[in-house]
């Protein structure tokens, strides 16, 4: 019984407003927070080779999670009925390789992006990586759910994948493997431009009725986050793009300062004014 519990998608289609920053969310803070300290000072104290093998381990694991998950879903559409989730795929099936929303776009790309050195691809793939993690520690959506305190494949799944999702790209980034540009910001405009022909691809032809990046409805109307509880479909996406420029200026401006050097031009950039 505690296994079939495990392997379960229930009550994933219910929304995580009841616990948005009440005590499940705050003790998911906890642990992305103590996870992040930890296996900092871990990599930290090893050399760089010890740290392109673990990070690799940690690239291997997003990939096996990606499609753990997929596997179950995969069953759930063959043998659940009726489905208990709006997840469920069948093999031969575009969301058994690649998802149509950006954190499944990004645990995707990057370890392809790091792992073959695909340089031009970096700047979007490792700040949307970043983007993708801190919005969903934020607003766990995909991990708190249904009952919380129930440990299932699903909610392991979400918690690791987005959490080495943010906790990678800066781990490079501060290590000085890749310094982001706010020049090539038309690198992360094009990246979220197909980004959004890809979703709206799967909304209109593959997942017809789905609502894959939130382009077509607004799923946070009436809920507990400002201002996009508010708006309405359809404008929903002017907010949301609004929101996402910012997003990505502030992950400019963090990436700066975790740059090797970042904080301390900062402090003398803010002395001398």
């Amino acid at each position: 019984m505690l296994l079939a519990s495990f392997f379960s998608t229930a009550g994933m289609d219910e929304q995580p407003g009841n616990y948005f920053f009440n005590t499940p969310h705050l003790i998911y803070l906890l642990f992305n927070i103590v996870l992040f300290i930890v296996l900092w000072k871990i990599l930290k104290s090893r050399t760089k080779r010890t740290q392109d093998i673990i990070i690799t381990a940690f690239l291997i694991l997003i990939l096996v999670l990606k499609y753990a998950g997929d596997i179950l879903f995969i069953y759930e559409y063959y043998n659940v009925i009726p489905h208990v989730s709006s997840y469920p795929h069948a093999f031969w099936d575009v969301d058994t390789f690649i998802s149509f929303q950006m954190c499944g776009v990004t645990n995707i790309l990057l370890p392809l992006t790091i792992w073959f050195k695909l340089k031009g691809l970096r700047e979007f793939v490792f700040l949307s990586s970043i983007l993708g993690g801190i919005a969903v520690i934020l607003y766990p959506v995909t991990v708190l759910y249904g009952h919380p305190y129930v440990l299932t494949l699903p909610i392991i799944r979400s918690t690791f994948v987005h959490f080495f999702l943010l906790f990678i790209p800066i781990f490079l980034i501060n290590r000085g493997d890749f310094k982001p540009n706010p020049k090539h910001w038309w690198h992360i405009a094009l990246g979220i431009f197909f980004l959004t022909m890809w979703a709206t691809f799967g909304n209109l032809v593959i997942d017809k009725g789905n609502n894959n990046l939130y382009l077509m409805d607004n799923p946070f109307f009436g809920g507990p986050i400002p201002l996009l509880n508010q708006v309405s479909n359809g404008w929903h996406i002017l907010l949301m793009l609004a929101l996402i420029t910012i997003g990505y200026s502030l992950i400019y401006i963090l990436t700066s300062l975790i740059a090797p050097g970042g904080f301390k031009k900062f402090i003398s950039k803010f002395k001398k004014a």
